[in-house]
C-alpha cells in the first residue's frame, strides 16, 4: 500500500488526535489541580503542579530535580503531580532545576541551586535565581517541605565503614536543629520527633536493613555545624524564613536502580502526609519506560507531520523546520535536541535546515527516540523507502533560489529571541521592546545561506556572558536588561536602546535593535 506524501500530515495529525485525547492524563483526572509553567521555552522551563484536596487541610510542597544528578528525586516528585486527594493540599515541584537533569550533573548554569536561597544573597539575577525566588514564594504557601535527593553512601551516626559514617548523607532523613522555634509563627516545631515517626513508618516496610533511614540532624542553626554550606539550602530558608518543618530525603546513589529508590521515597512521602492529615484518593501515573509515539514537526509553517520514533524526514535544503510538541506516554520532562543547533531544549524553535541532521528525542537526561531530516536540493526528488515522510515542502524555497549565493552576499534576514517565554523575529535595523526586569535570549539568526546559519555570531553590545572567554557570540546566554548592560555602550548613552551586530567572521552582516521598557 503506497500513501502519496501530501496525504501524510492529515494521516498522522488525524492519529495523534485520537492518540492524545484517549492518553493524555488530564483528560482522565477529575481532581481539583492548578498546572503553572515558568520561563517557557527555554531549558530552565519550570513546571509546578498544585494539588487541592476534595477536603481542606493542611498543605506539603515537594521538589525534585534541583540538583540534575539526582534521577531518583524527580522520578519520584513526577509521581504526585497526577495525584488527586480526599483531603489536604500538594505543592509539587518535579524539576526544580531542569538545566541541570538535561545535563545530568548537580550544577546547574551558574551552580548549585540548592544554595541560593539564603537571606541575604546579593547574587545578580538569572534564570536559576529566578526559579529560586519562585520556589521561596512557594515555600511561603506549604506547611511542610520535603526536598528530594541523593546523597552518597550510607549514613550512620557511628562510624562503620568509608561507605557507612557520619559524613554520608544516603538513607537519611536530614534536618536543620533538633528543636526550632519559629519567631513568625510563635511556636516550637520538633522536628527530630517528626522525622522518627516518619521513619517509624517506613522502615518496616523496606526488606533490606541497609536501606533503612535514620534520622539526620545537621544541626545547621548552631555556629558548631559542621555543614555551614545548608544555611543557603532550601530547607534552611523554609524552617528560618518561613517557620515550617523541612526535610532533605536522601536515598543513596548506591543504590542503582531508580525503581527502588523511588519506591522508598514514596514511602518516605506518604508518611508524611500521613502525619500531616492529607489523604490521597487515586493515585499519580506513572510509566515505566518512556515510550515516544510520535514527535509534531512543522515545515515551512505548514500543519505538522507526526513523525514516528526513527523515521525520516525529507525537505529541501533551506526549509524551516519547527519542532512544535513530543508525543508520548509521558508528558513531563521531554526535550528536542537539534544536533549541532540551538541549545539543550529546542522545542518551538525554527531553524532553517541546511544540511542533515538528527533530532534527538530526551526524557530528562535520557535519550527515547530520535527523527531524522534528510535535505535534498533537487526538489524531493530522491528514492525513499517505506519509513521516510516526504514533507510537501515549498519547490523552491529561498535558500533552494540561492544555493549558490556568494559568500560575500551573505546577509542576516531575521533574529530569534525568546522574551519572557514569548519567541519573536525581528528584521534588520527593527528594534524589539524587551522589559528591564525580565529575562532574554537571543536563539539565533537566520540568514540567507542557511548551511552557515550555526557560524553566525549575535553580539548584544554592552553585554558580556558568563564565560571564561568572551567570544563576542551571545547566543543562548539569558540577559537581564536592568542589571547585565553596561549603559555607555547604548544608543546615545541613554541606557534605553543598545545594538545587536550580526557577525560572520568578524564581518557585520546585518544590525538589530532591542529597546529597554519598565
Amino acid at each position: 500500500m503506497k500513501i502519496f506524501s501530501h496525504f501524510l500530515p492529515f494521516f498522522f495529525l488525524a492519529f495523534f488526535l485520537t492518540f492524545y485525547s484517549t492518553t493524555c492524563p488530564a483528560a482522565t483526572h477529575r481532581h481539583q489541580s492548578l498546572h503553572d509553567v515558568y520561563l517557557v521555552n527555554t531549558e530552565h522551563e519550570l513546571h509546578v503542579f498544585r494539588i487541592y484536596g476534595k477536603k481542606r487541610g493542611k498543605t506539603i510542597m515537594i521538589i525534585g530535580g534541583i540538583q540534575g544528578d539526582e534521577p531518583g528525586g524527580y522520578l519520584t516528585a513526577d509521581l504526585y503531580a497526577d495525584i488527586s486527594l480526599k483531603q489536604g493540599n500538594l505543592i509539587v515541584v518535579p524539576r526544580a532545576n531542569f538545566y541541570s537533569i538535561l545535563l545530568k550533573q548537580r550544577d546547574g548554569a551558574t551552580g548549585d541551586m540548592n544554595r541560593k536561597f539564603a537571606e541575604n544573597d546579593k547574587t545578580k539575577m538569572n534564570m536559576e535565581q529566578e526559579i529560586v525566588s519562585i520556589l521561596k514564594d512557594l515555600i511561603g504557601q506549604a506547611d511542610c517541605l520535603i526536598n528530594l535527593h541523593e546523597g552518597s553512601g550510607f549514613f550512620n551516626s557511628e562510624w562503620v565503614s568509608d561507605q557507612e559514617n557520619p559524613g554520608r548523607f544516603g538513607q537519611s532523613i536530614i534536618f536543620d536543629a533538633k528543636q526550632y522555634f519559629g519567631e513568625k509563627i510563635q511556636q516550637e516545631l520538633d522536628l527530630e520527633t517528626l522525622a522518627n515517626r516518619v521513619i517509624e513508618k517506613v522502615n518496616p516496610q523496606i526488606e533490606n536493613p541497609r536501606y533503612h533511614f535514620k534520622a539526620n540532624n545537621h544541626n545547621t542553626i548552631s555556629n558548631d555545624t559542621k555543614h555551614f554550606e545548608q544555611r543557603k539550602s532550601a530547607t534552611y530558608f523554609a524552617l528560618t524564613q518561613e517557620n515550617i518543618p523541612a526535610f532533605g530525603v536522601e536515598t543513596s546513589k548506591s543504590i542503582r536502580s531508580n525503581a527502588t529508590k523511588v519506591s522508598m521515597q514514596k514511602l518516605v512521602i506518604n508518611a508524611f502526609m500521613d502525619e500531616f492529615g492529607i489523604i490521597p484518593d487515586t493515585p499519580g501515573m506513572h510509566a515505566k519506560k518512556t515510550k515516544l509515539a510520535y514527535v509534531l514537526i512543522k515545515v515551512n509553517g505548514a500543519l505538522p507531520y507526526a513523525m514516528p520514533n526513527g523515521s525520516k524526514l525529507v525537505i529541501n535544503s533551506g526549509d524551516e523546520v519547527i519542532v512544535t510538541d513530543i508525543i508520548a506516554n509521558t508528558e513531563r520532562g521531554l526535550a528536542a535536541d537539534f544536533i549541532g543547533m540551538g541549545s539543550h531544549n529546542d522545542i518551538q524553535l525554527p531553524f532553517r535546515i541546511a544540511e542533515s541532521t538528527k533530532v534527538i528525542i530526551r526524557k530528562d537526561a535520557e535519550t527515547c527516540g530520535w527523527v531524522e531530516i534528510i535535505t535534498t536540493t533537487d526538489n524531493l526528488a530522491a528514492t525513499v523507502n517505506q519509513e521516510t515522510v516526504i514533507a510537501n515542502t515549498i519547490p523552491a524555497t529561498t535558500e533552494t533560489a540561492s544555493a549558490n549565493t556568494d559568500i560575500n552576499e551573505l546577509q542576516a534576514e531575521k533574529l530569534l529571541l525568546n522574551i519572557n517565554g514569548q519567541l519573536i523575529t525581528i528584521a534588520p535595523n527593527e528594534e524589539v521592546l524587551v522589559p528591564k526586569d525580565k529575562a532574554f535570549i537571543i536563539k539565533g539568526v537566520h540568514t540567507n545561506i542557511s548551511r552557515l546559519n550555526n557560524e553566525i555570531f549575535a553580539n548584544l553590545k554592552g553585554f558580556a556572558p558568563p564565560k571564561a572567554q568572551n567570544d563576542g557570540n551571545d547566543i543562548n546566554y539569558p540577559v537581564y536588561a536592568g542589571q547585565d548592560l553596561w549603559r555607555r555602550y547604548s544608543e546615545d548613552k541613554k541606557g534605553i536602546r543598545y545594538p545587536i551586530n550580526v557577525t560572520f567572521n568578524d564581518k557585520i552582516i546585518g544590525k538589530f535593535w532591542i529597546r529597554i521598557i519598565q
